[in-house]
């Protein structure tokens, strides 16, 4: 299953024709693929595919598209703000669990201006019960990182993420990824 929904993944964002960026974050538990190509709205913005999973066999799934621009006023921040749609399979609970979102969120990001090579991260995802679908009541991610630039195509980052449902009738989390993780992010 894991394998036909990661092919599937990957045939739909391999027919966008430009590429942007891959990032890659692992854990001891999780792993996600992020794929994402400039979106032309506005300065730094993105739409992007991606795909996680973690070792209870859990998965999800997710498009999104995040409008970004620089701060004039700071330089080296960029703020920016967007939407996600997501579905996962959640198999760590007693019974198997489907749940699909729209959530809501904000990134922050801050180069330091006297090391561009050195950045800090942050974002947060939100989606209420009234945009939340399946055995699910709501949808939550956040997320913070270090980053590191090796060169202008390459970043390595080391950041901790939490990502989880809760779920109907019983308001139990279902966490699919919660703790640090190590990544790297490939522009082309």
């Amino acid at each position: 299953m894991l394998r036909k929904i990661l092919a599937i993944s990957l045939m739909s964002v391999a027919t966008l024709s430009s590429a942007d960026t891959l990032d890659i974050g692992l854990s001891n538990t999780t792993a996600q693929f992020k794929y994402g190509v400039a979106s032309g709205l506005a300065g730094k913005s993105e739409m992007y595919a991606e795909l996680m999973y973690n070792d209870k066999n859990s998965i999800i799934g997710g498009v999104g598209l995040l409008v970004a621009n620089d701060e004039m006023n700071v330089p080296g921040l960029t703020i920016g703000v967007g939407g996600k749609a997501v579905v996962a399979i959640i198999k760590e609970t007693p019974a198997r669990n489907k749940a699909s979102a729209i959530a809501l969120g904000a990134q922050v990001r801050y180069e330091l201006p006297s090391e561009r090579r050195l950045a800090f991260a942050g974002e947060l995802y939100l989606a209420p019960k009234i945009i939340t679908y399946g055995d699910a009541d709501r949808y939550q991610q956040y997320g913070a990182r270090a980053e590191f630039s090796i060169s202008p195509q390459v970043q390595v980052y080391g950041g901790y993420r939490k990502t989880w449902f809760v779920l109907k009738n019983t308001s139990t989390e279902a966490v699919l990824i919660n703790g640090p993780h190590l990544g790297v992010q490939l522009s082309f």
